[in-house]
């Protein structure tokens, strides 16, 4: 991984992308989804030098339910992608 600290002469940047994996609609795959995100952003930046990315993942456990009676809450899992760029 390079050297985020003395990257050039300009301020770093950075943009977080979060997808939930339960909200990715049906048929499209979580790759496809999140590049499609990138792509998005990218297409609207085109001037910009991508330094270096870093993607993790959350996963949230089953919680208890907030109102008495309703079902359990469903377990997620969370992806992030962070673009360090100039």
């Amino acid at each position: 991984m390079p050297d985020l600290r003395h990257v050039g002469e300009a301020p770093m940047k950075v943009k977080i992308f979060d997808m939930v994996l339960q909200n990715v609609p049906a048929g499209k795959s979580p790759a496809t989804h999140l590049e499609d995100q990138i792509n998005g952003f990218l297409k609207t930046h085109p001037n910009l030098q991508v330094i270096a990315s870093h993607m993790n993942t959350l996963v949230v456990p089953v919680g208890p339910s907030s109102l008495p009676g309703s079902e359990p809450n469903q377990p997620s899992v969370i992806i992030f992608t962070t673009l360090f760029f100039q």
